[in-house]
């Protein structure tokens, strides 16, 4: 099953290099879509949309949140790549890699390479969701009542003032915010 990316997607679009074994890097995109996109869509509708990729029968809205999901999973898993690749679990315990003209990394170092794919898959990820908040109604199985688990639940059910809130919503635009003040 692939996780809303392929190998040639994941080498293209990240630092990860065509002479890296995809299947080094395989277990981190099953695991960093379930971690990172499966909260925000909700279980439900991830299921729905890994299926919907995987089946090749994705409408043209699916097709534009397929391409808001699949930098989240490249960027994650290079994100935890960068861990894996470097620190590998052998029978003799947990060991570095190193080469002809190649030399291993500090813990910092490896640290900082990880900070920075996250930030670029943090500003993904947000991006995710303005878009999922603005376009629920183009997905029904998004904002159905089925798809209970997805983080962004308190804020589908209530922007746009359909009945939920019994005329008191105080959301304006889908942000989040609320805009009464409280005076003390």
């Amino acid at each position: 099953m692939l996780y809303f990316i392929t190998e040639n997607y994941l080498k293209t679009n990240t630092p990860i290099t065509a002479n890296v074994d995809v299947t080094d890097v395989t277990p981190y995109i099953a695991t960093q879509a379930q971690l990172r996109v499966m909260p925000i869509l909700g279980t439900t509708f991830f299921n729905y949309m890994l299926n919907v990729y995987n089946t090749q029968t994705a409408n043209p809205d699916e097709e534009t949140l397929i391409k808001f999901i699949q930098p989240i999973v490249a960027w994650r898993s290079a994100e935890d790549a960068v861990f894996g690749l470097t620190y590998q679990l052998k029978n003799k315990g947990l060991q570095t890699q190193n080469g002809d003209f190649s030399s291993s990394v500090s813990q910092r170092e490896v640290a900082f390479g990880m900070e920075h794919y996250a930030q670029k898959a943090a500003f993904f990820e947000q991006r995710l969701i303005k878009y999922l908040i603005k376009n629920k109604n183009l997905f029904p199985e998004f904002i159905s009542h089925e798809n209970r688990d997805t983080d962004l639940r308190p804020m589908i059910e209530c922007h746009g003032c359909t009945g939920c809130c019994h005329g008191t919503c105080n959301y304006e635009n889908g942000n989040g915010y609320n805009t009464q003040i409280l005076v003390l």
